[in-house]
């Protein structure tokens, strides 16, 4: 086994932390999100260094990146924060996916749009009564020969309202037995007639923004159906792996910094004639705590250098998504715990970490779902 990274690796991590040192600090992070704005500098500063194109092939412009360099990326961005984190992998995850499965004119959009930086993609996939079955939504897509007419509501659509974004929306196109089949997935205008976008209240992750979308009899035309018609399903689980691998390395960033920053706390705050810090009980709480976040990236490495063999990694992602997430909570409750007084104060950036974690285990499949899969892979049938 070789754990260490080449000098290309070496060299975008280092990258990566410059740019949240210059761009994207916690504290502006936190800034961002207390406002909820997603400014543009940090999407085209991504799209600067080349970040959008890295995983695409030297021949369709891009670097011919691997899920290592990728989760190297949102590793350093989750040292911002998770939802700086997103800011990436939402953009890229549907841009890839769009790019696999998509028709030529689709492929050049994401070439000459996406990978550049001048345009979003969001994913509208969760429905009010579809969360975790996902499989089971309902907004249907009815074919009228040259168009498909677009009808249901999707909910928690992260990014899905910022300018210069198209969502990439799963519609019921087919018969809803069975289950998995006939669904398909298309590219809709949010600026479209009969779409209605609504911003939902939520505790954090503002920067990206949280949306209600609503669709009312709107026209859709057949070339923006990516990939075959009643076969979305395949095409949503082609990058699923990828996407939990990713979205680990958000999670461990911002872990490690919420350890850091608790650690930079306790040297400078005293008690009792000491830097608390010093303190057994917490000085092995935090030794814990970077045993959990090391045990976590491991984890997700192993399972970026499995993908990038182009060997399965479906029990070894969702093992990667279960333990990054439920390590920045446990990462968060403690700084929360180590900083006392100061990380109850909204003005800390601990108190931002804080909030932002608690969603960490339910977006992007709940530790419930991650625990299904794994337990599958066991020989177990949970349902």
């Amino acid at each position: 086994m070789d754990f260490a990274l080449t000098d290309e690796q070496e060299l975008l991590r280092a990258t990566a932390r410059r740019f949240v040192a210059d761009v994207c600090p916690a504290e502006r992070a936190k800034e961002w999100d207390e406002r909820s704005t997603a400014p543009p500098e940090l999407f085209q500063g991504m799209a600067d260094l080349g970040w959008f194109a890295l995983p695409f092939a030297e021949e369709e412009g891009g670097d011919g990146g691997g899920p290592l360099e990728l989760i190297l990326i949102a590793e350093e961005l989750g040292r911002a924060s998770f939802d700086v984190a997103m800011c990436y992998i939402g953009v890229l995850i549907p841009g890839l996916t769009v790019f696999r499965w998509g028709t030529e004119a689709q492929r050049a959009f994401i070439r000459d749009r996406v990978m550049t930086g001048r345009h979003r993609l969001a994913v509208g996939l969760s429905e009010p009564d579809t969360g975790s079955d996902a499989a089971a939504l309902r907004t249907q897509a009815d074919d009228q020969g040259d168009h498909f007419l677009v009808n249901g509501q999707k909910a928690w659509c992260t990014g899905g309202g910022l300018p210069d974004t198209t969502i990439a929306t799963y519609v019921r196109t087919g018969a809803r037995e069975p289950k998995h089949g006939g669904i398909s997935l298309l590219l809709v205008d949010p600026a479209a007639a009969g779409v209605e976008i609504r911003r939902t209240p939520t505790l954090a992750r503002h920067i990206l923004g949280t949306n209600e979308i609503f669709f009312n009899d709107v026209v859709v035309p057949k070339e923006n159906l990516v990939g075959p018609q009643d076969e979305g399903w395949k095409v949503m689980l082609s990058n699923i792996e990828l996407e939990k691998v990713i979205i680990s390395g958000g999670y461990l960033g911002a872990a490690q910094a919420t350890l850091d920053e608790m650690l930079a706390y306790s040297r400078d705050r005293h008690a009792f004639g000491r830097p608390i810090g010093n303190f057994q009980s917490l000085a092995h709480a935090m030794a814990d705590l970077q045993t959990e976040i090391d045990s976590a990236r491991l984890l997700a490495y192993r399972a970026a250098w499995l993908l990038g063999q182009g060997e399965p990694c479906t029990r070894e992602g969702s093992m990667a998504k279960l333990k990054g997430s439920e390590t920045y909570v446990n990462a968060a409750r403690l700084g929360m715990q180590v900083c006392a007084g100061h990380g109850f104060s909204t003005e800390s950036v601990m108190s931002f970490r804080y909030r932002e974690s608690i969603v960490a285990t339910i977006s992007g499949g709940t530790s419930q779902i991650q625990r299904n899969g794994i337990a599958r892979s066991m020989g177990l049938r949970t349902y």
